[in-house]
Parts: C-alpha cells; structure tokens; sequence
C-alpha cells in the first residue's frame, strides 16, 4: 500500500448520487433525504458522477453555507475518486516532502502560491540544486481505459500556467507542471484534446521549451488519501 498523504479526522457520510444541480452543487440521498452537497470540482466529471454513485461527504461546520456537507470522493462501483481539486496541491507537496516523488529528489518546498516574476501566481516553489524551480499542480479526474485526460471541460486558465510555465524556462528559471491524478486507474496522464485543443499545444510547446511534466496518482480510501504511483508517463497525445 502506498503512503497516507491525508486522512479526515471527521467522520464522512456516505451517500447516494441523485443528481448535479450544476457546477458546484450536487443532490445526495442521505438516509432517505436530499441534501445539496458542495462540489469543489468544476470539470464535467462524466466518469465520475455515474447513477447512483456513492458519495463520500464531509460535514460542514458553518450556519453562514448555504449546503451541509462538502463532496470528498464518489465510489462509481469499480473505483474510488477525489473530488477536491484544491487538495492537490496539498497532496503533491505531502508527497514531495515525505520524498515519494523521485523526479524531484533533492528538492525542498519554499512556499505554496508564490508569485510569479512578472504577474500571477502558480502553485508551488521549490528550491532544488540552489536554485528556484516553480511547479504547477493540475488535478486529473478523467480515466477512460488507463489514459488519464486533463482538462475534462476547456480551460484557459490551464493554458496561461503552462504559458507562465514556458516563460520562466524561456528566461532560464526551471519550470514543472504535474498531474495529480485522483484515482489509481491511470496508466499515462495525456491532454485532452478533444475537449481542449488548445491545452494540449501548448502543453506540447512548453515541454518542447524545456518545461519537465510529471504525473503522481492516488488511491481513495475513504477517509484516506494514499500514494498509488509516484511516478506515470505524460504523453503529447
């Protein structure tokens, strides 16, 4: 089994999917009433919120939110997935720090949303070798037979990191971007093209520039987050 790179210390409730409101919302059986669920996960998630999945729900302790409980993974019946994007950082430098990932051996964690030297921020600085090596983190939630896709819904933001990616490596600073893979059923993290044309070019000329992709998976075993593989192949596409 791999390591424990997060568990709840909160009981979850575990749940039957009804339905998706929309991008933030979802409808869960629990104990025989509906309730809204927070989703913290704005892809299109189409091989992830099958019927009647379960949901794995995380109470909320704030009378101000307008939902009870927060989405933490959905079970389809063959595998287990997170549905917290915004953990994956968190997960990817646990891991980094406990040193399971070898393509950063050596490397030590300076700080979480560093700015950028011209504008913007990205995910993670690191120093490695004396010097500042940025990464960006990029959760994967889309499998379709052992090719984990990214993104499952267009993103532009995704594009302008991989840009502010290739301009730090253009300018002689080293640069990262790593998939985190929400589930242990990948084999190789490719873009997805179909849904993003324009991401997986610009993926392709940033590692033509020097920018180093990675891929980590996980295995979801509520209320714990393990390390599945340390290290997956990224292809072009």
């Amino acid at each position: 089994m791999g390591s424990v790179l997060h568990r709840y210390d909160e009981e979850l409730v575990a749940g039957r999917l009804v339905e998706r409101q929309n991008r933030f919302v979802l409808t869960v059986d629990i104990e025989g009433e509906h309730r809204d669920v927070f989703l913290d996960e704005t892809g299109r998630l189409t091989t992830v919120l099958v019927d009647d999945a379960t949901v794995y729900c995380l109470p909320a302790d704030d009378p101000d939110r307008s939902t009870d409980f927060t989405a933490v993974a959905v079970d389809t019946g063959d595998v287990t997935i997170s549905v917290r994007a915004a953990m994956a950082n968190d997960l990817f430098v646990t891991a980094l720090e406990g040193g399971h990932v070898p393509a950063f051996d050596g490397a030590t964690v300076q700080r979480q949303e560093p700015p950028l030297p011209d504008h913007g921020r990205t995910d993670v600085l690191l120093e490695r070798d004396g010097a500042d090596h940025y990464v960006e983190v990029k959760a994967v939630t889309h499998v379709e037979d052992g090719v984990g896709k990214f993104p499952d819904a267009p993103s532009d933001r995704a594009v302008r990191h991989l840009r502010g990616l290739r301009a730090l490596v253009e300018d002689g600073t080293p640069a990262s971007v790593v998939f985190v893979c929400q589930r242990p059923d990948a084999e190789v993290v490719r873009p997805f093209r179909e849904i993003h044309p324009e991401f997986a070019d610009e993926l392709a000329t940033a590692m033509d520039a020097g920018v180093t992709a990675h891929a980590v998976s996980l295995s979801v075993e509520p209320p714990a987050y393990r390390l599945a593989s340390t290290s997956l192949p990224v292809e072009r596409d």
